[in-house]
């Protein structure tokens, strides 16, 4: 079956697939249960009613003792035993859904009905797990037969939860018939059942897609708060981290300038500019442009070697009569540039 024919299969269908669904995995989960444990389990109502000509008789299951009136809770319904056929088949040790599926198709063989004419259900009585055997009690009813108890049964206000079958002195096997009527009539417990599965599954995800909502909008809105709490301290820091950086950048500024007007450098620089035996009256350092003024004794050229310093450039001579400081002694005035690439 692909997606197409599953989107046009009625509702009917599908909730049949899902009640045998069901069926099927609580059986299989009922052969891990060890045996006195799923007796316990699988025991129906302890209320039992008889359908007679006057109206229903209601009896303690397990006594056998009449009650005086109808009791609260779930009712089995007892069949007279004339109605129901009981043979004990000796069968492989299967799984419920397997079994009733094996009995189904060899229903011809043990008893005189097809499987389409009767409903059935059994009961184990023995089990041999050694060979891998099992004794089982089968019930077998015509499917008008018990329709029609059913329906005398609701025109008394009953509504059973099981249909068994009444034995000799008083006992009742665990057996019901009700699943297989409601399944083979695709009666309406079954839709209503479907009803209310697919109600609950609309509800639930209604409720996870409202709780996934919620829980986005929830930490969205603890988010914002937190945003919101943080935003005082964070203009403040961002502020702080403003003032701290224009003044990182307002210190690199006047160490590079500390560093470019720095006089030890340049003094270093005129000093081998000046000869032994000359005096120097006035040293000006402004940052850019060095002005040195004084006497000298010799004749050597000052002007050649303030050029030749690798701090120094443009070596001019202040004085009126630059001739003067090429001629030797006496007097000098003279000036030199700073050599900028020489402070970066």
């Amino acid at each position: 079956m692909n997606f197409k024919d599953l989107l046009s299969t009625d509702h009917k269908a599908i909730a049949q697939w899902l009640m045998h669904a069901f069926r099927w995995w609580m059986d299989e989960l009922m052969t891990m249960v060890p045996p006195q444990w799923r007796d316990r389990l699988m025991r129906r109502a302890s209320i039992a009613a008889e359908v007679t000509e006057s109206g229903v008789i209601y009896r303690d299951e397990e006594t056998g003792e009449a009650l005086p009136e109808k009791p609260r809770g779930s009712v089995k319904l007892l069949m007279p035993a004339g109605h129901v056929l009981m043979r004990e088949v000796d069968l492989p040790i299967l799984p419920p859904s397997d079994l009733k599926r094996m009995i189904a198709l060899d229903m011809d063989r043990l008893t005189p009905f097809r499987a389409e004419q009767v409903l059935f259900d059994t009961e184990v009585i023995s089990r041999d797990d050694e060979k891998g055997r099992q004794k089982l009690l089968m019930g077998v009813v015509p499917r008008t037969a018990a329709q029609a108890i059913l329906e005398r049964a609701r025109s008394f206000a009953l509504h059973p939860a099981a249909i068994g079958v009444a034995q000799a002195g008083g006992n009742t096997a665990r057996l019901n018939f009700l699943p297989g009527l409601r399944e083979s009539d695709g009666g309406s417990g079954v839709r209503r059942r479907a009803t209310y599965f697919w109600i609950a599954a609309a509800v639930l995800l209604a409720f996870n897609l409202f709780m996934l909502n919620y829980r986005d909008i929830n930490a969205t809105n603890q988010l914002r708060e937190s945003v919101e709490s943080q935003q005082g301290p964070v203009t403040v820091a961002m502020r702080l981290r403003d003032k701290v950086q224009k003044e990182a950048g307002r210190r690199a500024d006047l160490l590079k300038q500390q560093k470019q007007n720095a006089p030890l450098p340049i003094l270093e620089a005129v000093t081998p500019a000046v000869p032994d035996g000359a005096w120097v009256e006035r040293f000006e350092w402004n940052g850019r442009t060095v002005h040195i003024r004084g006497f000298r004794k010799d004749t050597s050229n000052m002007l050649a070697k303030l050029e030749a310093s690798p701090l120094l450039r443009n070596a001019r001579s202040q004085s009126s009569d630059p001739r003067a400081e090429m001629a030797g002694s006496g007097s000098f005035d003279l000036a030199a540039d700073r050599e900028a690439g020489r402070f970066k």
